[in-house]
């Protein structure tokens, strides 16, 4: 998929670890600021720890147990991600979908979460859910205008399991397939 000289690409491998280390810190500091806004006292490692973590775990986010996706400017600059990783034989959580402060506005956000929707249908998943936090309006506001359907009630997402402290200032969506 191609839009206003952004091209979105599914992954069948890993890109380079400092290329996507350079997107995801971006990510990590802004949840980290909105965290800090919030109240919540975070360790300024947190984001070395978030990283760390997410390449232990990275296989999660390739076929044939997910998929990640990355938005590239012209130049081959990664601006944007989203990742995907299956919960259960027919259920997708979306994760770590950002887009960089050039990118914004272009539809690279909506996009990243097209195409994993379409990866998640070819996949024979059956539903996708997602949460943000409260301050993330982008997400709150992006989720409904794509079929995602905000839940009265938690569901057991990542951060939902692995952020107890979070599940007060956390939004769930979900969007059958």
């Amino acid at each position: 998929m191609v839009m206003q000289n952004i091209t979105i690409e599914t992954c069948e491998q890993l890109p380079a670890k400092d290329e996507l280390n350079n997107m995801l810190s971006q990510y990590y500091e802004l949840i980290v600021q909105r965290m800090r806004a919030m109240g919540f006292d975070i360790d300024p490692a947190a984001p070395q720890s978030a990283l760390a973590e997410f390449w232990e775990n990275s296989d999660d986010y390739l076929p044939p147990k997910g998929c990640l996706v990355v938005a590239r400017a012209q130049g081959g600059e990664i601006v944007g991600c989203g990742m995907m990783k299956c919960l259960g034989p027919d259920t997708g959580e979306l994760k770590r979908v950002f887009v960089t402060e050039k990118a914004r506005g272009t539809g690279t956000g909506r996009a990243l979460i097209e195409v994993r929707e379409k990866v998640a249908r070819e996949m024979g998943l059956k539903r996708l859910i997602a949460d943000t936090l409260t301050p993330n309006v982008e997400m709150r506001d992006l989720y409904p205008k794509l079929g995602f359907v905000e839940l009265d009630t938690p569901i057991e997402t990542t951060t939902y399991n692995d952020q107890p402290m979070l599940r007060p200032h956390l939004h769930y969506f979900a969007k059958d397939i």
